[in-house]
């Protein structure tokens, strides 16, 4: 039996099934994020009474993370094989090569995606919303039997560093499950008591009832697990769930407003208009937030220049969900201010603060850097940041491909008309393209109708198992009317430092020529060192 090294930290997830290049990659994330953390992911083999396990580590001194496939029957586990890559394309590859030599056809039947399949995949592993909608979302099912490896009496359980809170609500209730949701997290412990997948009771150590659903929606570590069939005969939630979240991110946003502002909630809050007349105060509020006035009164009348928020929210019993929108408004309608107070640690040197990353900014620049019709980087921007990932990975010694592809649509006799994309496919193709790619790999426009993707610490076999996975995520279903897998032509070109030159002038003129041969000889990827003559 294969004996592992026991971490002192772990999150261990479970699949319904094969995890895919999009899991894959989520790991490798939340690896990388948590150092000399162990993530287990275990999912069923289709053998029945088997299952694998996939382990990954990021060691803290440095070095690519460590990855481990095991194949368990019957609580006997056989390792499969040891990988060192940071690359989750290239093991997401040797996970299904293995898959294959064991399970041959019975594995490949199983590769077919449902859409129920994707959304439960967008509910266990985090997408970004920029990317992509959030979908519908069932639970995950409980994997095999008794097992030792699953937490027993559970049906589902994870990692909030994997999974949406909202999601795992709305899979709940989805499923119409009835029984106990455990949360634990740094900032304690929570559970919400379902029936028929509606929340009747939920406390945190700060809060019960809506007030406990509305705070959860703000957390983003912890582990959960629910437990079937656990009642409770406390009552403190009537609202239905949909509206629990909304209020839940309503209230979320309005705190990260509050937090980009530099807003403490020990901050001192200093009134700015001394206003006596509610007829001028209704006026300077109308075109606030909606909340109840009386509330907003009574609020700024205790602003004194000398209590905290704190101070005043104890003093009014005000629950998050009512003093948060009424500070934004004190704030947005220029009635209050804050002042931050002076601190010194234990040393006698000043408490650091730390420094507000205005968001709005960033994005600001990064959209000139983009096409507004498609969203993609333009072509001066991508020879930027070619640039600097060039000198990156030159001191680093890490590879860098550059994949060079075009999408056109082909008519008239044989195909030999062949036009750019209609705007509305290429947004489309755009979109899957995203949703696909890792988050530090770059899209953008190539010269005048091409397009290229940067892939940084990717070698060229990563670069062509990636671009045929874009293929297939291409050619899955129409584009848009009338451009689909009969109409759609899709040439691709790879290459790689240092693997097929060191400089990248000639990087870029690599993956042209290899793109141009994929177009001659209409294979759909092709690297730039498949043109060089066989060692013999």
């Amino acid at each position: 039996m294969h004996k592992e090294k026991h971490y002192a930290a772990k999150s261990i997830q479970i699949l319904p099934g094969n995890p895919t290049a999009t899991a894959i990659h989520q790991i490798l994330t939340w690896a990388l994020e948590n150092l000399d953390k162990q993530v287990e992911v275990i999912w069923p083999s289709a053998t029945k009474g088997s299952e694998y396990k996939l382990t990954a580590h990021a060691d803290p001194m440095g070095g690519d993370p460590q990855w481990k496939l095991i194949a368990s029957n019957a609580g006997q586990g056989s390792l499969l094989w040891e990988f060192t890559s940071c690359d989750s394309l290239l093991v997401f590859n040797r996970i299904e090569a293995s898959l294959n030599d064991r399970e041959g056809n019975q594995h490949a039947t199983t590769q077919a995606v449902t859409q129920e399949e994707q959304a439960e995949e967008k509910a266990f592993f985090y997408i970004p919303e920029a990317l992509t909608k959030q979908r519908a979302t069932i639970p995950i099912p409980l994997v095999g039997g008794d097992n030792s490896l699953n937490r027993s009496g559970t049906v589902l359980n994870g990692d909030l560093a994997f999974v949406q809170i909202g999601a795992l609500l709305q899979s709940i209730a989805l499923a119409k499950m009835t029984g106990r949701l455990e949360i634990q997290s740094d900032l304690g412990a929570a559970e919400v008591f379902f029936i028929d997948g509606q929340p009747i009771h939920a406390t945190s150590p700060a809060a019960k009832g809506s007030e406990c659903i509305y705070e959860l929606i703000t957390w983003k570590d912890g582990r959960f697990f629910f437990q079937p069939k656990v009642m409770t005969k406390h009552k403190t939630i009537t609202e239905p769930l949909d509206s629990l979240i909304i209020q839940g991110a309503q209230i979320f946003d309005k705190q990260n407003f509050l937090k980009n502002s530099g807003f403490k909630f020990d901050a001192v809050m200093v009134k700015t208009q001394r206003i006596v007349d509610e007829g001028e105060l209704r006026k300077l509020l109308k075109p606030a937030i909606p909340v109840d006035f009386v509330a907003q009164r009574r609020f700024y009348d205790a602003i004194d220049d000398r209590l905290s928020t704190e101070e005043i929210v104890a003093k009014l019993g005000y629950a998050r969900s009512l003093w948060v929108p009424i500070v934004c408004n004190m704030l947005s309608c220029g009635l209050a201010a804050f002042t931050k107070p002076s601190k010194k640690s234990n040393s006698g040197l000043p408490t650091l603060e730390p420094k507000t990353v205005d968001s709005a900014a960033i994005q600001s620049v990064i959209m000139q850097l983009r096409r507004g019709d498609t969203g993609m980087f333009n072509f001066p921007a991508f020879l930027y940041f070619l640039e600097q990932e060039y000198f990156r990975g030159h001191r680093s010694g890490s590879p860098i491909s550059v994949i060079v592809f075009e999408m056109r649509v082909k008519s008239g006799p044989n195909g030999s008309i062949r036009e750019p994309l209609p705007i509305g496919a290429l947004r489309e193709a755009v979109l899957r393209i995203s949703q696909a790619k890792r988050h530090n790999d770059l899209l953008a426009h190539y010269e005048a109708f091409d397009y290229a993707l940067l892939c940084p610490d990717t070698k060229g076999e990563g670069a062509r198992v990636f671009a045929k996975r874009l293929m297939t995520s291409l050619m899955k279903s129409p584009l848009s009317t009338g451009v689909d897998e009969r109409t759609l032509s899709l040439s691709f070109g790879a290459a790689c430092v240092p693997e097929d030159f060191l400089e990248l002038g000639l990087l870029l003129s690599a993956a042209e020529a290899a793109k141009s041969h994929s177009l001659s000889t209409e294979e759909p990827v092709v690297l730039y060192r498949d043109l060089l003559p066989k060692a013999t």
